[in-house]
């Protein structure tokens, strides 16, 4: 007797994290090394780039691309900008652009569409028509970072603000099975959202302060802050030591957040969210999540530990896969 498939079309669902996404890689490779083919390819972001190059046959040149990566390659295919973004991400998509050599997305091996975000309304869009070059652009548009792309009269950027990983979407596409990849589940070191918010230790009156001293003389004597240059705060600028327990004070060594960091965060911890949210509502079928809470948003250049990571995520989860798809 002949066995039927248990599912008529996998789709695969690629999540948004932009230097992470080189795991996505390594976790096609692991799944067609155990003969998983998906039918339809749907991507956010970085997903929707790997996802394209995928369905369009091009994975092994991609994998050579990223792995010749080095921090002085990806600082070369940086166009600084001052309007919408600070980079321009001409250079960045030239290099696809040459690979899909103007194809539209109907030319490519699998069904593959997009996610992109409207800027204005916040409106999610699915990208599957049109040029193959113009849907991923417009998807990997981190705010802030790469410029906004108009499309049709409105200004799109990265599809994470509305959906990280695109589960809907495979399934709009007629998936039966969904197989997610989410590159976003251990970024922020295991914290917890939804659990209650550590005490802070209470700040220090005024009076306990001035208490502290034996004299108004050993008060007056009492070491003032001062700024890096040496010289006393201006009043209006000066650190309010209410604010501080004078038992652990702030480490020398502390200082702002620099720009990119705290935009990396800052998409990490949007990523984070909205991801559980929507996850919890549109479960995949198969959900897989490297371990990639080491590695920044903008490690392009560390691509060969990202796709080994993607491969080890799919064959630590082979055993639910095949009995999900029912391969034993």
């Amino acid at each position: 007797m002949i066995r039927r498939p248990r599912y008529k079309r996998i789709g695969l669902a690629l999540g948004g994290g932009a230097a992470r996404g080189w795991a996505h890689i390594g976790a096609i490779r692991a799944l067609q090394g155990a003969g998983i083919r998906p039918d339809i390819i749907c991507g956010t972001s970085i997903g929707a780039l790997v996802g394209a190059v995928y369905a369009n046959g091009d994975l092994d040149w991609l994998e050579q691309w990223v792995s010749r990566l080095t921090w002085q390659t990806v600082l070369r295919l940086l166009d600084l900008r001052f309007s919408g973004g600070l980079l321009g991400g001409k250079k960045v998509i030239d290099v696809f652009a040459t690979q899909f050599n103007g194809r539209s997305i109907s030319e490519l091996h699998l069904p593959f569409a997009a996610v992109a975000t409207e800027l204005d309304t916040g409106r999610e869009v699915w990208l599957q028509e049109g040029g193959i070059v113009e849907a991923v652009r417009a998807s990997i548009a981190i705010p802030g970072i790469f410029t906004p792309v108009l499309h049709e009269g409105v200004w799109l950027v990265d599809g994470g603000l509305s959906n990280p990983v695109p589960v809907s979407l495979a399934r709009a596409m007629r998936a039966d099975c969904v197989i997610a990849i989410d590159l976003n589940n251990d970024i922020l070191n295991g914290r917890d959202f939804g659990g209650p918010t550590p005490e802070l230790p209470p700040p220090v009156a005024m009076e306990t302060l001035a208490a502290d001293t034996e004299t108004e003389a050993e008060a007056e004597a009492a070491p003032v802050a001062l700024r890096r240059n040496g010289k006393p705060w201006p009043k209006w600028l000066e650190p309010n030591p209410a604010y501080y327990d004078v038992h652990t004070p702030p480490k020398p060594s502390a200082r702002v957040p620099s720009l990119v960091s705290s935009i990396g965060q800052s998409i990490d911890i949007m990523q984070v969210r909205i991801t559980r949210s929507r996850l919890a509502g549109e479960p995949a079928d198969i959900l897989i999540q490297p371990r990639l809470g080491g590695m920044r948003i903008f490690d392009f250049h560390h691509a060969a530990p990202a796709i080994e990571e993607g491969r080890a995520a799919v064959e630590r989860m082979m055993p639910a896969i095949r009995a999900r798809l029912g391969m034993d």
